[in-house]
């Protein structure tokens, strides 16, 4: 692959600024301070938005935002998601809005999310949950975590909100993480949960303000509002700690850099907070329920994947091998993207369950036939995409596709 950097700067300086793709293909992006500095000072702050291109070339222009305006200093990285009719929900300390990028317009103001402060330097975590015909591939928001104040020993918020922005009244429904907890990452499972990893039980974001490090997996059921521990790591990840789902269902888990340099372990000073975590060049990887006990050696092979360049006037023909007789209403075919991950915020990450029809088997050979497309009212933005097809909950190795606007 070829990476090339053209010469086009942004509009003005972003220091922690988050990124949307869009459905036509612009990227939106918001926030960001000027210099790195004290935030409180609002002077020091970007509380605008600009567009680039399908290029990544600016436009030029920034736009100054509300939302971002009225909650400083709780307005870096703020959550951004393309909800299923392609309008923006903006999510800033407590506060959201669906936004209009092509009338520069808020279009509905949300309820606040009761709680502590959500947003950068207290993150919590945020996800759009898995789209699928059994919620009418609904749009709906996640939130969990945050804290109260930038400093070591900052309580975090155990609470959950969950949000249908599109509904005429749209209201939170709260529920409750096992622990509070900053720096949170939600990642989306196959098997429609989420996995909610790393951080802290207390403190903030920044050198050495989060501590206890949380080395517990949780994982969230969003159909029966429940929890359950999946696994514990002996791994602090802490600052600039990245989770991502993985090509064949895993979840990858790297780093943590708490430090304003990097510390080696041999180097740390448990008295001494800037120093008691050290730099993590280890990786993990967390093992799914639907691929533990055994299960993984039940995964399908996916044999032939056509087109490999989907748009809204092309079905994709998959055909797949499965370790035994199986039927349509076992199989689930799921488009994913992990977005891009930093500082424990997922931008893009999006997950939808196909539609499937057209259905053909060979009990004999167990090879299986089977047409998917995109939902009707589901909105993508344009990139790459991995599709994974389920069996029985197990998934075959993702295979790389790429929607088109």
């Amino acid at each position: 692959m070829q990476y090339e950097e053209n010469s086009n700067k942004l509009a003005s300086k972003r220091w922690y600024a988050s990124a949307q793709t869009l459905a036509n293909g612009q990227v939106f992006v918001a926030a960001g301070s000027l210099n790195a500095r004290d935030p409180t000072n609002f002077s020091n702050n970007n509380p605008t938005y600009e567009l680039l291109n399908n290029n990544g070339i600016s436009e030029g222009i920034d736009y100054r935002m509300n939302i971002l305006v009225k909650n400083q200093p709780y307005w870096m990285y703020p959550f951004l998601h393309l909800l299923s009719n392609g309008l923006l929900f903006i999510f800033v300390d407590k506060s959201s809005e669906i936004f209009d990028v092509a009338t520069n317009s808020t279009v509905k103001v949300m309820p606040d999310l009761p709680g502590m402060h959500r947003t950068y330097p207290n993150t919590g975590g945020s996800v759009m949950l898995p789209l699928r015909k059994e919620n009418k591939y609904e749009s709906e928001i996640m939130i969990c975590g945050g804290g109260e104040y930038q400093a070591l020993g900052s309580p975090c918020d155990h609470t959950c909100g969950r949000l249908k922005p599109l509904r005429a009244t749209p209201k939170w429904r709260v529920t409750s993480m096992p622990e509070g907890r900053v720096m949170v990452e939600g990642v989306l499972l196959l098997d429609g949960t989420v996995l909610w990893i790393n951080g802290a039980t207390a403190g903030a974001q920044g050198f050495g303000l989060a501590d206890p490090p949380a080395l517990e997996a949780m994982v969230y059921d969003p159909w029966t509002y429940t929890w359950d521990k999946k696994g514990k790591s002996p791994l602090p990840r802490l600052y600039h700690s990245v989770a991502l789902l993985l090509l064949d269902g895993t979840v990858l888990i790297a780093r943590s850099n708490p430090n304003e340099m990097p510390v080696r372990k041999d180097e740390i000073v448990m008295n001494d907070t800037s120093k008691k975590f050290w730099t993590e060049f280890n990786t993990e990887v967390w093992v799914p329920p639907y691929l533990r006990n055994g299960r993984w050696k039940l995964r399908p092979i996916i044999e032939k994947l056509a087109p490999t360049t989907l748009n809204r006037d092309t079905d994709l023909y998959i055909q797949f091998n499965a370790t035994k007789e199986i039927n349509l209403h076992r199989v689930a075919v799921i488009l994913h993207s992990n977005g891009f991950v930093t500082h424990s915020i997922h931008m893009g990450q999006i997950m939808v369950y196909l539609e499937m029809r057209g259905w053909k088997n060979d009990q004999c050979s167990h090879r299986y036939q089977v047409i998917a497309s995109v939902p009707r009212n589901v909105t993508l933005a344009p990139g790459p995409y991995v599709i994974y097809v389920l069996v029985d909950g197990v998934p075959a190795l993702g295979r790389f596709i790429t929607w088109s606007a």
